[in-house]
């Protein structure tokens, strides 16, 4: 008769390997470095979003940094996204720091600064742990690069 099951070597082995493998992720894995990356995807994502609101709303909207995030105005006050429902601010996680900014958008799409075009590029600078990464509005055309 002939049991059914795993023999405690087999176990063993795939303990062992499953030990080489987590040992191998975690020193080329860094925390940190992924959050400041995903975290300014975010903010390049909610940079066109604000452009696309100021277009569809048809007033200059602002994209600003505060201490620990960012948030949208029409200049008085914290705007409400459509998209949520809830104020347009957004918090920054572990420990990862915004520098940089703001930038106004007008009814276009563009870059303003006081009423008129944006001559030079306006920038945010993303930093956390041991990584910094940069995102940039254009000036003119409001294009916006980053990571």
């Amino acid at each position: 008769m002939r049991q059914q099951g795993f023999t405690l070597i087999e176990l063993i082995v795939v303990m062992l390997v499953m030990a080489v493998l987590a040992a191998y992720v975690g020193t080329r894995w860094s925390f940190g470095d992924a959050t400041v990356s995903t975290q300014a995807e975010q903010l390049a994502r909610d940079l066109r979003h604000t452009q696309m609101l100021a277009m569809q709303q048809g007033r200059t909207l602002r994209l600003e940094s505060i201490g620990g995030g960012y948030r949208v105005t029409d200049g008085a006050s914290v705007i409400l996204d459509p998209a949520t429902h809830e104020d347009f601010i957004q918090a920054l996680d572990n420990g990862v720091s915004l520098s940089g900014g703001p930038v106004e958008f007008d009814s276009l799409g563009r870059p303003v600064s006081g009423g008129s075009l944006t001559s030079a590029a306006v920038g945010f600078s993303l930093s956390g742990s041991s990584d910094t990464v940069a995102v940039s509005v254009a000036p003119v055309t409001g294009f916006v690069s980053g990571p």
